[in-house]
């Protein structure tokens, strides 16, 4: 029986994880606005929420210099999860260019990269390119795209 059990479990989607998670009203209104699945339909999924967004719903903007109190609000927060688990505190990814479609976030360790999602607010289709900054800063390491909808209903 524990083996029925797990092979049920691998072919669990990322959106079967978050709906079991959804219905434990795991989810709060700040930090996870958007939920995100990637096209291949495998075990992992992102929330993700604007900075602007959060404030509206009543989060109060974090102190800091005027330039870090703008960036905070067209920042994009995402935290991702694979079969179900958390991976670790929300990711701040920094608005680059001017257009309000792609954030950045870069990391020293435990290796040098960045991350880059675009994101297509209209259609909520989003590209995110994994970049290992010790081989190549042009060349993405890694790239995955998906769509993103919203979690909880806007009143």
């Amino acid at each position: 029986m524990l083996l029925t059990g797990i092979a049920a479990s691998q072919d669990m989607t990322g959106r079967d994880y978050f709906n079991e998670l959804k219905a434990a009203n795991a989810f709060n209104h700040f930090s996870d606005e958007y939920v995100c699945f990637a096209d291949d339909k495998g075990p992992g999924f992102a929330t993700m929420a604007k900075g602007a967004d959060m404030v509206a719903d009543g989060m109060k903007v974090p102190a800091g210099t005027e330039k870090e109190r703008k960036t905070f609000l067209k920042s994009i927060f995402v935290r991702t999860y694979y079969k179900g688990v958390a991976n670790g505190d929300l990711g701040i990814f920094e608005p680059t260019g001017t257009e309000g479609t792609a954030y950045s976030l870069e990391a020293n360790k435990p290796m040098h990269l960045r991350m880059v999602y675009n994101v297509n607010w209209t259609t909520g289709r989003y590209r995110l390119q994994v970049y290992a900054l010790d081989h190549s800063s042009t060349v993405p390491a890694g790239e995955t795209a998906g769509k993103c909808e919203l979690i909880h209903d806007k009143p």
